[in-house]
């Protein structure tokens, strides 16, 4: 039940960061894919790509107090390498042995100081896992970034 509840309060959270900043002066990029600045805005060139500020440092089955048993856990670290403060959200694509996407999840960090760090972990659960189960899970990558000005 904790699971859920957790879950539950992590899509409220992303559908609120999504909402209420998209269009904000906001970097959204997809992995592997770079920004591009307006022209002349110098300090837009500097930014970097917001893809860069997530990593997935971790991944696999295994038993967790917050996911449950032989859950694919997920462990990421959030890095501003802007300049300011900066809210993040990131979207999780989870694969199948052939690379097709079996579902998605997403994981925030409100408030990011400069060049400060968020580490966490995160697991999909059933109602996520579209396109198979959670079980046939055998990779996770980093799909979409956005990182915006908190208000």
């Amino acid at each position: 039940m904790r699971r859920i509840g957790l879950v539950a309060v992590a899509a409220v959270a992303a559908v609120v960061l999504v909402t209420g900043c998209g269009g904000t002066g906001g970097d959204t990029t997809g992995s592997g894919s770079s920004s591009s600045a307006a022209a002349g805005d110098a300090k837009a060139a500097e930014q970097p790509d917001a893809a860069e500020h997530v990593k997935i440092t971790g991944k696999g089955f295994r038993d967790h107090d917050v996911w449950g048993e032989d859950a694919y856990v997920t462990e990421y670290e959030i890095t501003n390498r802007g300049e300011g403060a900066a809210n993040y959200f990131a979207q999780l694509e989870y694969l199948d042995k052939d690379g097709d996407v079996l579902g998605t999840t997403g994981v925030t960090a409100d408030k990011l100081g400069e060049g400060k760090s968020k580490t966490g972990d995160t697991a999909p659960v059933d109602a996520e896992i579209e396109n198979g189960k959670i079980s046939d899970i055998r990779d996770v990558r980093v799909s979409m970034v956005e990182r915006t000005a908190p208000e």
